[in-house]
């Protein structure tokens, strides 16, 4: 059984795979996934309307209480997972944005230690890695010498 955090808005992308898996292990992730009428498993409506109530209690359960009470008007399952995406994800981008961002405006600055310098870029370019945000060895590597300091 995975032990989930409530999601409260923050770091939707490892919620969302957390969840995920959750539904996989509980075998009803299919039930986000489309409605009865659509579905490809081979079940009964019987079956299915069971699987896809549980699966909706379980992604409420696993929202933060707030969240819970706005999401908990979706009657379905499919239309938690969706409008849960659909608001969170695009907030997921901005935030790579951000990280991008403080990646491009670092500088290194001569009256300050080097060390913990080099361990804040190192934790944005693993961010950067987490998110899956793309780049180049060259990249990286042309981009610290461009930060750093011309003596």
């Amino acid at each position: 059984m995975v032990k989930l955090q409530s999601f409260c808005g923050s770091k939707y992308n490892v919620w969302r795979r957390k969840t995920q898996f959750g539904l996989k292990s509980n075998k009803i992730f299919y039930t986000v996934l489309s409605t009865f009428s659509d579905t490809t498993e081979d079940v009964s409506e019987s079956k299915w309307l069971s699987d896809e109530d549980y699966c909706r209690d379980y992604l409420l359960n696993c929202l933060s209480d707030h969240l819970a009470e706005i999401y908990s008007k979706f009657k379905t399952a499919k239309e938690i997972w969706d409008n849960l995406d659909a608001q969170f994800r695009k907030e997921e981008e901005l935030s790579k944005s951000h990280i991008v961002d403080k990646f491009l405006d670092f500088k290194f600055h001569e009256d300050m230690e080097i060390t913990p310098q080099v361990t804040d870029l190192e934790n944005m370019r693993s961010k950067m890695n987490n998110e899956n945000i793309g780049k180049t060895d060259i990249f990286l590597v042309c981009a610290i010498i461009y930060k750093l300091h011309a003596a």
